[in-house]
């Protein structure tokens, strides 16, 4: 796997301990490296099977995302995935690439007539329809995703 990885840092007062922080290139292939290596992390962590797999595949979304629009697919920018877990048990996966953003309200509705037989567009509402709760943060360049 192509990427760096650190971790053990506790955030927030202690609420949150960082498992993971990763940084890969923009890059596809590097994708399912990241995204395997978070799914061992959450093994270890003992999350439910089910659960698991709804992170792994909001975590593969949000890093295709992260490499298609945030760095154009140039393998020269940095792409950082960090795994937390909140003192509650609650895992949080934040991405952030270093791209310009986008507006929420700007990203068609992939279930409307148009949508339905397009060949993309349906990451942002899969990571919403996997994941408890997801917030886009720093104009739309960071998603902070959480799993109940």
């Amino acid at each position: 796997m192509a990427a760096e990885s650190s971790g053990g840092n506790i955030h927030q007062g202690g609420e949150l301990t960082t498992i993971l922080d990763l940084r890969m290139p923009g890059d596809t292939g590097a994708i399912s490296g990241v995204t395997d290596t978070v799914s061992e992390k959450l093994t270890e962590l003992n999350v439910p099977e089910e659960k698991r797999m709804e992170i792994a595949l909001a975590v593969q979304e949000a890093l295709a995302n992260a490499v298609v629009h945030g760095c154009k697919n140039d393998a020269s920018k940095q792409v950082r995935c960090r795994l937390e877990r909140h003192r509650d048990g609650r895992i949080v996966i934040v991405i952030t690439d270093p791209g310009s953003g986008f507006r929420l309200g700007d990203v068609a509705d992939p279930k409307r007539p148009e949508g339905l037989y397009a060949d993309h567009g349906r990451g942002v509402y899969l990571i919403r329809q996997l994941m408890d709760e997801v917030h886009f943060e720093n104009g739309g360049n960071q998603i902070r995703m959480w799993k109940y």
